[in-house]
């Protein structure tokens, strides 16, 4: 990353932390060489897009010119280069994904940024080409060492469906698959609300919460669902604090000291109830 980048403050001291755990996350492997992701789980307002796009930028410095963002919506790849260009990486070009045919996709280096929307789509011909195939062979197969950013990464948590009878989202296969067959990439998962239950962590494999490798406190995934949610909301605690020792998650929140707040009556006019009871007449 530019020092005059660090010196102009467009990156806290919060945010480059995030990055350095990131890159010492990344050097590591599991057992199977498939290598070691981060979880970036900051609240509201700490700029987590920020983080993402500083990680990228400094692996641009190392030489790994390819990247995927995956993210909720096409609008946010405008936030997304905002991010890019305000750590340094302007000149990065970010190639919408649903503009694309399913050729293959012309773009030697930049950041390929897609919705999961996109990412489980497919061509409407009789022999299907799916995008997540396309955007395989855009990064190169198991060579890729870039990093794929799942952006809002929730939108994956339903992988193992509660319930009876209950069927794995598209979303989540697609997200596990493409991690599957990426190994060399540097995966980063990014939400506020990454996991709320234990099943939530099902698509999170690089975290190393499960396997033979030392350090695993679970044998696999189906004996840490059953562990931890046997025992609670304090295990999973448990499972927060080992993943920040282990240096695989960070979890910060903005805080409130000094802020004050006031209540206030609103008293509404007659121009205002009307408004109100038209609004309420499409429940009724």
């Amino acid at each position: 990353i530019p020092s005059k980048i660090i010196k102009n403050g467009n990156l806290s001291s919060l945010q480059l932390e995030s990055i350095a755990y990131a890159n010492l996350r990344f050097s590591k492997r599991l057992p199977d060489g498939k290598r070691y992701g981060f979880f970036i789980g900051d609240g509201a307002g700490m700029g987590k897009g920020r983080q993402l796009a500083g990680i990228i930028a400094q692996q641009i410095g190392q030489g790994n010119l390819k990247h995927v963002w995956i993210s909720v919506s096409n609008d946010l790849r405008f936030d997304a280069e905002r991010d890019l260009n305000d750590v340094g990486a302007g000149q990065v070009t970010v190639l919408p994904m649903n503009k694309q045919d399913y050729k293959p996709l012309r773009l030697d280096r930049g950041v390929i940024f897609s919705t999961y929307a996109s990412l489980i789509s497919a061509s409407k011909e009789k022999v299907k080409r799916k995008r997540i195939d396309q955007l395989v062979t855009w990064c190169g197969g198991e060579k890729f060492q870039g990093c794929i950013m799942f952006d809002e990464s929730h939108k994956a948590k339903n992988l193992f469906a509660s319930g009876s009878g209950a069927k794995p989202t598209k979303v989540g296969q697609a997200v596990l698959e493409i991690q599957r067959l990426l190994p060399n990439a540097r995966i980063v998962y990014c939400s506020a609300t990454g996991a709320s239950e234990p099943r939530h962590f099902g698509y999170m494999e690089r975290l190393g919460l499960w396997g033979s490798h030392p350090g695993a406190p679970f044998p696999n995934f189906e004996v840490f669902l059953d562990e931890v949610e046997s025992r609670g909301v304090g295990m999973m605690e448990l499972v927060a604090m080992h993943l920040k020792q282990q240096g695989a998650l960070v979890c910060r929140a903005l805080s409130f000291k000094n802020c004050t707040f006031e209540l206030i009556d609103g008293v509404m006019d007659a121009h205002v109830e009307r408004v109100y009871d038209r609004a309420a007449e499409i429940w009724d």
